[in-house]
């Protein structure tokens, strides 16, 4: 066995000289055999082990003798071990998951920061073949598209899974040449989880009654899956740069660029924009991807919200993908200080100075930086969000308009209105930080003292 295991890892690439492995055990029969062949391997390899184990605290004394179990077990092989005890069913409570979608988190933070910790390289879980032929039918029973049915892939950033090739027949046998006596689990065998049914119930039903090796067959096709979809991510990455931009605001989709392509692409670009600002695609279903798509025909502004606090809006031709915003607790209105420096909060940070007209060297400062005419500064000047009223007379424009009218012209989104810094002296706004100053208070051939005002933004 340890050949074909071998054979995986150099397939795939999983393994290279002088790495350092985070090995997963839960003293199980998967995860027994992962160590005990990476410990065959550590010599030639040159590897350095750390075993973390995750109690959690659902099972009682059985819980801690398992993970006494596995300590022992890494003290006899000189590895480090490392042990985490979480209440799952509490974690869970708290976090609106599943005990198992709690368990998974837990149990992948627990690895993560012994990896960080420890400056490792990989992360090694024992999933198997058999695990591969579970989550399909799982994912066919909750109606995943096709990325569902590839199952788990052999390797996943730096998590790597050396057993992906092998099935439970072959550990089995394995852990009986080597004498090994694993850990059970008694919660393996109960039928509460659905995928203990699938395990226990629908595969071995299937196997019996078509008389069909069903856990390769399903393992074959995640294989043919798994390339066809590698394709279609390349393509699709190609387009997902050509059609995505970033700001402060988020990421932005441009809709015309998802109209043109294939359905098909179309959801894996929403599921590409969900993933760039979250990370991943955990929680995302078909149904979010398919509101996402519906929101393209919805007016401006319409928003829907998605899971792990994300949220997508229409924004004229974009559907923007960010993190949702705390709500502002309280209105913020600072007076600009005058020389001198502005805290203005969430708004930033205002340096002025009173320069005379001699000592100006270009009117044009940038975006962030605007030169006023300060002998028609006859009031406070102050620092605020906008306000139903406000008006503008916008530099080298004629007339005035409202606020509202100058954002619809210029295409601000609805959404970032209440975000932009003003300057305002009552309803007459002064300056639209980052887009447009005041023509009434424009410097001049009359002006004789010039205030400067840079804007600093908040990082």
């Amino acid at each position: 066995m340890i050949d074909s295991v071998i054979k995986t890892i150099k397939k795939y690439n999983m393994i290279r000289k002088n790495d350092s492995i985070v090995v997963g055990v839960s003293g199980g029969p998967d995860s027994l055999c992962l160590l005990n062949l990476l410990y065959e391997i550590k010599v030639d390899y040159n590897l350095k082990l750390y075993v973390v184990h995750v109690n959690h605290m659902l099972r009682g004394q059985e819980a801690d003798c398992d993970a006494a179990f596995v300590e022992d077990t890494c003290r006899g092989m000189g590895i480090p071990f490392f042990l985490f005890k979480v209440d799952v069913k509490k974690y869970a409570a708290e976090n609106g998951l599943s005990e198992e979608s709690a368990g998974r988190t837990i149990r992948y933070k627990a690895f993560f920061d012994i990896l960080k910790k420890e400056n490792a390289y990989k992360i090694a879980v024992a999933h198997n073949k058999n695990d591969v032929a579970e989550t399909i039918l799982l994912n066919i029973l909750r109606g995943s598209g096709t990325t569902g049915l590839i199952g788990i892939k052999p390797v996943n950033g730096n998590i790597i899974r050396p057993l992906i090739e092998t099935d439970r027949r072959e550990i089995l046998k394995y852990l009986e040449s080597k004498n090994l006596k694993p850990v059970i689990d008694s919660t393996n065998n109960e039928d509460i989880y659905r995928r203990n049914r699938i395990r226990l119930k629908l595969i071995p039903f299937i196997e019996k009654n078509f008389n069909i090796d069903i856990v390769e067959n399903l393992y074959r096709t995640s294989q043919i899956i798994t390339d066809d979809d590698n394709y279609l991510n390349i393509e699709c990455e190609k387009i997902f740069k050509k059609i995505s931009t970033y700001n402060k605001e988020g990421l932005l989709l441009n809709i015309d660029g998802i109209r043109e392509v294939h359905d098909a692409l179309k959801k894996r670009l929403i599921r590409m924009a969900y993933k760039a600002i979250k990370g991943d695609i955990n929680g995302l279903t078909y149904k979010h991807v398919e509101d996402v798509l519906k929101l393209m025909d919805k007016q401006t502004s319409s928003k829907i919200d998605m899971p792990f606090e994300i949220e997508v809006i229409k924004s004229y031709n974009n559907l923007i993908f960010r993190k949702r915003k705390p709500e502002n607790k309280g209105d913020i209105e600072v007076k600009l200080i005058i020389p001198g420096i502005t805290n203005a909060s969430r708004f930033g940070t205002f340096k002025t100075k009173v320069i005379d007209i001699k000592d100006v060297g270009q009117l044009d400062t940038g975006k962030y930086h605007k030169l006023f005419d300060m002998d028609m500064i006859n009031d406070d000047v102050i620092i605020r969000k906008r306000k139903t009223g406000d008006v503008i007379s916008p530099l080298n424009m004629k007339g005035t308009k409202t606020l509202k009218e100058y954002f619809i012209d210029e295409k601000v989104p609805r959404e970032m209105r209440d975000t932009i810094p003003l300057l305002a002296i009552g309803n007459c706004i002064v300056w639209i930080v980052g887009y447009r100053m005041s023509d009434k208070y424009k410097v001049n051939e009359k002006t004789k003292r010039v205030l400067s005002i840079e804007y600093i933004k908040n990082n």
